[in-house]
């Protein structure tokens, strides 16, 4: 009986030793005759090297450099394209009051350049954008149209950014406005607080007129980021908010004072 036993142990030793041989077996063999996941999923495609995207919002009014240029609502978008190597182009609009522009409805701008942001952390921007007025309407003491030419070149660290700009042409065509500049220095800070971004600027402007065409400005206001509720998902790309804006070192007119701007917007 006991000799039974051995034999009948025996083979039960023998079979769960061979069972992961077999099994292993078994495996390789289902491996080859079944085609791995990868073998019938084709590989994504790599990403292009570009991106596309777009923009288009409603603000209460259009200030630029301190100066309000629509004393109702304008409308604003726009089209930017980025390559991957630091080149971009791009183009936006805005509506613009009239009586502000010598009789313009509506600015568009043309701009390309080139950027990069190095692994210090520290990022550059060269551009170029041309401000072009399609009513080609002038003012009394103009030569030319509005339509002007401006280069850049800007530096940034973290949340500052300073930029040297240059009119290459006439300042919007005035006489003896051609190489006036514009020093600006800008901040955009993510607050620990209500998802909110704090926006401050000051900017001087040398006209390289007279002195009484020299100014300077200044603006802060918050803005927060938001998706609106979809019927599969939510719908990305919003934000909203509002700045003040007031100048300063120039003679007050009526489209360079105190200002409130609120606005939304989205891009995609």
């Amino acid at each position: 009986m006991n000799k039974l036993n051995w034999i009948i142990n025996r083979h039960v030793l023998s079979a769960l030793c061979a069972a992961p041989l077999l099994l292993n077996g078994a495996y390789a063999l289902a491996e080859e005759a079944t085609p791995t996941v990868a073998a019938v999923v084709a590989p994504a495609e790599p990403a292009p090297p570009y991106t596309l995207s777009f923009n288009l919002g409603l603000y209460s009014n259009y200030i630029f450099r301190g100066v309000n240029n629509s004393n109702t609502p304008a409308l604003q978008g726009g089209i930017d394209y980025a390559h991957s190597s630091g080149l971009y182009a791009g183009t936006w609009f805005s509506t613009i009051d009239p009586q502000v522009s010598a009789g313009n409805h509506q600015e568009i701008d043309l701009y390309g350049g080139y950027a990069h942001t190095f692994d210090s952390g520290v990022g550059v921007n060269f551009m170029g954008n041309y401000y072009w007025y399609p009513d080609h309407n002038k003012e009394g003491g103009l030569t030319h149209t509005y339509d002007s030419f401006e280069a850049s070149a800007g530096v940034s660290y973290k949340f500052l950014t300073y930029t040297y700009y240059n009119m290459l042409t006439r300042n919007y065509g005035a006489v003896d406005s051609k190489n006036a500049e514009y020093h600006e220095l800008k901040a955009a800070y993510k607050l620990p607080v209500g998802d909110l971004n704090l926006l401050a600027k000051v900017g001087y402007a040398n006209a390289h007129q007279s002195p009484d065409a020299d100014q300077g400005d200044f603006s802060i206001g918050l803005s927060r980021d938001f998706a609106l509720p979809g019927a599969g998902k939510p719908i990305e790309g919003f934000s909203a908010g509002g700045y003040y804006t007031n100048t300063f070192d120039s003679a007050p007119t009526d489209n360079n004072g105190k200002t409130l701007t609120f606005y939304i917007k989205r891009t995609w």
